[in-house]
């Protein structure tokens, strides 16, 4: 049986204090800055694992980049590749060099988005074999 009482609807006035359970602004300042914490070490952490991945693959289109430039440029007639040097080779392909017939005739085959520093790494990925370049996926490893 449920009784309800009509003193309960009436306006009362409130003799003790009433607080709700709450969380203060500092307390709540204090957990954003230690969430945000976590979350910086846990980011830095995780990019430190993945550098080596993301290195790798940025030589490895490094290296994709210079093998399609020089195979452009061995169609053209273009005069660049250093018996048995990949890397004057490639160094060619830097300063730039022209071709000589066919569609490409007078144009400029550089490499200019590659840093010098990136070279070494990206060469990895690079065979010389008949005085071509090829593109090494495993980077010279069996």
């Amino acid at each position: 049986m449920l009784r309800i009482s009509t003193c309960s609807f009436r306006p009362q006035a409130c003799s003790r204090s009433w607080t709700a359970p709450a969380f203060s602004l500092l307390e709540m300042l204090m957990v954003i800055c230690f969430i945000g914490i976590v979350c910086g070490v846990a980011i830095g952490w995780y990019a430190g694992i993945h550098k080596d991945v993301l290195e790798r693959v940025t030589d490895q289109r490094n290296a994709q980049e210079i093998v399609s430039l020089g195979v452009c440029a061995t169609v053209s007639g273009a005069d660049f590749v250093v018996s048995d040097s990949k890397q004057a080779t490639v160094e060619n392909l830097i300063v730039g060099t022209v071709g000589r017939h066919g569609l490409w005739k007078d144009k400029t085959f550089r490499l200019t988005c590659l840093q010098p520093e990136a070279l070494p790494g990206a060469l990895t990925f690079v065979k010389f074999e008949a005085g071509l370049l090829l593109y090494d996926p495993a980077g010279g490893q069996l």
